[in-house]
Order: structure tokens, then C-alpha cells, then sequence
């Protein structure tokens, strides 16, 4: 466990104990197991940010090949896309706004992608949030072999995932 570790389970504790939190047995052990940061755990962690960070970078070199914008990711498991300079080949497709856009894409690539109007844009921005954890896999295993894999993006289903995100964002040039 790390001193920040530490300081973040007792700031929690606080929290909970201030709201009379009643936490259920397993769910307290497994809480506490993984607060105090074992080598497992932290391992882990550690892997599935690279895995993030892999998968995230190849969707944005997918968005960017399009035509369309994104910020490079950073952090997390989302990424930010601006169609507006597909704004042509989606109008093509009745695409006008970001609910429409939400609508094509989720039907698109079976997966939802909300539109930004959900994060405070306004409805006329073509923008969306992209998940890249769809594009590790359909199922459990798949999702535990794209975290154990050194090159996530050269597994079968992952880059099958990607190359229908390319192609999703592509057809619209």
C-alpha cells in the first residue's frame, strides 16, 4: 500500500462512517482487499491503462484518418470525436444533429454512442463519445485475453473492431 493508498481508504472510511454506511461483509473485504493496493491488483491496474491507452490510441488514429477531429486521449476509456468535418456525408445519411448522429452510429457500429448534447454540447455539434472497451472483445474471455495480450490491437477481434470503427467513420467522407 502507498501513503496515498492509505490516505484515499481512510478519506473513504470518513465518508462512509459520516454517512452511516452500511457496506455488506464480502463487499467490505474485497473493498478493503483492494484499497490496501496488493502487487495483484496494482499489476492489473497497471495493465489495463496500457490496454486503454493501446486500444484508445489506435480509435483515434481511426478518427483522425477519416477526416474527422479528436483530441489525442489522455486518460480513461472514452474517446471525444468531432464529425463536424464529415458534416456532408453524414447529412447524406439524414444525419443533421447529434441525437441523429447518436442514433446512426449506435446503429452502426451496435454499440451506444452518446451524442455530446448528453455532455452540455449543443444539439447542432456533431460530437460524440466513443468506448473503446467494446472494442476489446464480445465476451469475458476475450476481454481477459485483450488484458493478458502485449499487443491488444493485433488480436483478431480487436482489430476486426477497429477496422469497422475506421470504416463506420470512412464511409462518411
Amino acid at each position: 500500500a502507498t501513503e496515498r493508498g492509505a490516505a484515499l481508504r481512510a478519506g473513504t472510511l470518513d465518508v462512509l462512517t459520516a454517512l452511516g454506511a452500511i457496506v455488506a461483509e464480502p463487499v467490505a473485504a474485497a473493498a478493503a482487499h483492494a484499497l490496501d493496493e496488493p502487487a495483484a491488483v496494482a499489476a492489473r491496474r497497471e495493465r489495463a491503462v496500457a490496454l486503454y491507452a493501446r486500444v484508445a490510441a489506435a480509435a483515434h488514429r481511426a478518427v483522425l484518418a477519416s477526416g474527422a477531429f479528436a483530441r489525442p486521449p489522455r486518460a480513461g476509456r472514452h474517446l471525444y470525436a468531432d464529425l463536424g468535418p464529415l458534416r456532408a456525408g453524414l447529412a447524406a445519411r439524414g444525419v443533421g444533429d447529434s441525437m441523429e448522429l447518436e442514433e446512426y452510429l449506435t446503429d452502426r457500429l451496435g454499440t451506444p454512442v452518446p451524442g455530446g448534447h448528453r455532455f452540455g454540447d449543443e444539439l447542432g455539434a456533431l460530437r460524440v463519445r466513443l468506448a473503446t472497451a467494446p472494442l476489446l472483445g464480445a465476451t469475458a474471455e476475450q476481454r481477459a485475453a485483450s488484458l493478458a495480450a502485449p499487443e491488444p490491437v493485433e488480436l483478431p477481434y480487436v482489430a476486426a473492431a477497429l477496422s469497422d470503427l475506421g470504416a463506420a467513420f470512412a464511409e462518411l467522407r
